[in-house]
């Protein structure tokens, strides 16, 4: 089984470089590839750059050079659902963009023209997830919901009231998921998405001295989970 692992940030991915055997890098623009070996299973690690764009573009070069059979995207997220604290892991079932608005044209919301309008992530890999949940005893909580994609962080109360209005199922925002997501999803490549929160939306200027001061706890906890998925998948590879 090919794995790759798409993170937007140095710090995301510095937990699997560290765990890992790099024997092959090459960069395209922003985009850093590299061919790993963890605890004997390859993987393809992908350091993409923020944003949608250049999370497009490493999902695309990712599937084109490799092949991959599922594309785990690890990382940072800015809470919006209540409860959810620091560190806390949120795994995607749903995708939607939060900041595109077309509704004017009859579309819904967060829907981009001529796409769908929402994006189910695949079931039985969320099975896998779900199970390698249940079979360990994670130092944070854990929950499956709703993500959204937007391109701005979300640091001012009253838009992040307007997104909840809008969406009030969502659980947290990135800012390239569901770039890699649509992109794979027009190969017929499974994602699974897993979001540590690393700042809670809405909280003003703190919000972007919360996001640096527990980027390194949010890509942790994601790694960390990260590599529990990858671990199950070995296992249900050897069953």
């Amino acid at each position: 089984m090919r794995i790759a692992i798409i993170t937007a940030m140095e710090e995301e991915i510095a937990p699997f470089r560290s765990q890992s055997q790099i024997t092959a890098r090459t960069q395209v623009g922003k985009v850093i590839l590299e061919e790993a070996i963890y605890q004997g299973q390859s993987l393809i690690l992908v350091e993409s750059g923020i944003g949608k764009v250049n999370a497009a573009m490493a999902a695309t070069l990712v599937i084109e050079r490799y092949k991959p059979d599922v594309i785990i995207n690890s990382g940072s997220s800015g809470a919006f659902a209540a409860g959810l604290d620091i560190g806390d892991v949120i795994v995607a079932t749903q995708y939607v963009y939060g900041d595109v608005d077309a509704t004017c044209f009859g579309y819904e919301p967060g829907q981009v023209p001529q796409m769908p309008a929402k994006y189910d992530l695949d079931a039985a890999w969320l099975n896998v997830a779900r199970r390698a949940a249940a079979a360990a005893d994670l130092p944070y909580s854990l929950d499956f919901g709703l993500v959204l994609t937007l391109d701005s962080f979300m640091s001012e109360s009253e838009r992040v009231e307007g997104v909840k209005s809008i969406f009030p199922l969502v659980k947290v925002s990135d800012m390239e998921g569901l770039a890699i997501v649509q992109s794979a999803a027009q190969y017929g490549i499974p994602v699974l998405s897993v979001k540590a929160v690393s700042d809670i939306a809405g909280h003003g200027d703190v919000t972007a001295n919360s996001f640096d001061d527990n980027l390194d706890v949010a890509a942790d906890h994601a790694a960390h989970f990260t590599k529990l998925l990858v671990e199950q998948m070995q296992s249900r590879l050897a069953s």
